[in-house]
């Protein structure tokens, strides 16, 4: 049988792909994806006064409703209330709603809608998709809180990229427009308030596929391409850069990424990290950047290792965020740049047996919001 590596796809908050994987498991990735989509955002500037609050969503489970379920609370953990079934919840910017995936949320979930929206403010849940076709994964909020972009992964067994893609729903028509097709690494909306997306397509699982960065407005209106590489992936928009991974394929191993920035508007790119990664580790994959742009979270990744990583901008330090033994998990960063939002102790383990914590940016002890729990995403 012969091994096949693959560069890890879009990831979710705590969650990643194990790189090596048997080619007799290929066809069985779009039933995964739910694992493997993370969900990237800027963090958001200070909530402005038109009734942005400060909110925190996670998943958990609890002795009577032992399926993972999807929660919301104020963003220090106080007031918890379960909105419904889901994973991978992205919370919006104006912290009124909360998309989570639907696959794997109850024991027979592979039939009705990939996914949901719910409402903080105790509207109905939104359902979109069809998880008879595809699998559907939140990666970004547009800062406006009205678009929604999603990785879709197809259900077919054989040629998985052809009915995969990048979806963007609008939250106020309820229309859902599909953007791109092929293989996703990633998607983040600017900054500016244009509603312009930045993503990461290939045409094809395969890990020597070229991936590339495109722009487009969120109805698919103006796309192109932004490189030309074909190794550039996971982009996440700042306020004055597009930081994103450029990866370096290795032989019978697993490639390794580098963090480079680049202005949108510009031809040129510079290296901003260079992080050593083992063979079976692929390195640095940046998660979100404070309000500033001068402090990036990012997330150390391979075979089993997901690990937090604090990055300055444009010096480059990078440094790891550790406390005692256990795992932590990048989940979102202040728009101070101050905190990090991270899972403790959830990393390959249900998420009712993780907790989720805020730990200051330069590292020290973390204050735990929520004692059961994992998945978080803040507004903060």
């Amino acid at each position: 049988m012969r091994g096949v590596l693959l560069r890890p796809r879009a990831r979710a908050r705590g969650n990643v792909f194990s790189i090596v994987v048997f080619s007799i498991v290929l066809p069985l990735l779009a039933l995964t994806a739910l694992s493997s989509a993370p969900a990237v955002a800027v963090a958001p500037s200070v909530p402005s006064a038109g009734g942005t609050v400060a909110r925190l969503a996670y998943v958990t489970g609890t002795e009577k409703e032992p399926s993972p379920s999807v929660w919301i609370a104020q963003a220090n953990g106080r007031e918890p209330k379960r909105l419904g079934p889901g994973l991978q919840p992205l919370l919006s910017p104006n912290g009124q709603s909360v998309a989570a995936a639907l696959l794997g949320a109850a024991p027979s979930s592979e039939k009705g809608p990939a996914l949901g929206i719910y409402s903080a403010l105790g509207a109905p849940v939104a359902d979109y998709l069809d998880l008879e076709t595809a699998t559907s994964t939140p990666l970004a909020w547009s800062p406006d809180s009205r678009y929604l972009a999603v990785m879709r992964q197809s259900t077919e067994v054989t040629n998985i990229a052809a009915g995969s893609g990048l979806d963007v729903i609008d939250t106020q028509t309820g229309a859902v427009t599909s953007i791109a097709e092929g293989q996703i690494y990633g998607a983040s909306f600017a900054q500016d308030g244009s509603d312009r997306i930045v993503f990461a397509r290939a045409s094809s699982l395969s890990p020597s596929a070229p991936t590339n960065l495109y722009v487009s407005n969120a109805d698919g209106s103006g796309l192109r391409r932004l490189t030309s590489d074909g190794r550039s992936l996971n982009p996440v928009w700042g306020p004055r850069y597009i930081a994103y991974d450029r990866e370096h394929l290795r032989r019978n191993y697993a490639p390794r990424y580098d963090i480079w920035l680049r202005a949108p508007g510009s031809s040129t790119a510079r290296r901003l990290t260079k992080v050593p990664a083992d063979k079976l580790v692929v390195g640095l994959v940046p998660i979100a950047f404070s309000a500033s742009g001068s402090r990036l979270l990012s997330e150390f990744e391979g075979q089993d290792t997901s690990a937090a990583w604090t990055v300055r901008v444009p010096s480059g330090r990078a440094r790891p965020i550790t406390f005692r033994n256990q795992s932590v998990v990048g989940a979102g960063i202040s728009g101070d740049g101050g905190t990090l939002l991270i899972d403790l102790g959830s990393f390959e383990a249900p998420p009712s047996s993780g907790r989720v914590a805020s730990i200051p940016f330069a590292g020290g002890r973390p204050k735990v919001l929520v004692a059961h729990g994992a998945q978080a995403s803040w507004n903060r």
